[in-house]
């Protein structure tokens, strides 16, 4: 039997309440590399995304906060400008279908977290 491979999600939130807030962008920060202050990127086969959906849904207020997920074909189809865009390059591009150990998902996710993904 293989394992389900791992997709690529935006996960994007609008929380009202300020330690809310704070619980839940400390808990993707772990999770997910930031794009901006509340939009986050996370590769995850289905049950690591069943396990951090259920834990967004422990830190946040149904009636008052807004997260949503949306699934993407990979960091290359996500369009940027400004100084984010600018900064983030790397994570957009690959050469010869390899992330290099500088560059690419792999180099921004060591930088980050100081730690290979898992």
């Amino acid at each position: 039997m293989s394992r389900p491979g791992k997709k690529w999600y935006l996960i994007a939130y609008d929380i009202r309440n300020e330690k809310r807030l704070r619980r839940l962008h400390y808990y993707l920060k772990k999770r997910a590399v930031a794009l901006q202050k509340s939009v986050f990127l996370l590769r995850a086969n289905t049950a690591q995304l069943k396990e951090v959906e259920g834990q967004i849904k422990i830190r946040i207020d149904d009636r008052e906060d807004d997260v949503r997920r949306y699934p993407i074909y990979g960091p290359n189809a996500i369009w940027g400008a400004g100084m984010q865009a600018a900064a983030l390059e790397s994570l957009y591009t690959r050469s010869s279908g390899k992330s290099s150990k500088s560059g690419g998902l792999e180099g921004l996710f060591r930088k980050i977290f100081k730690r290979k993904r898992p």
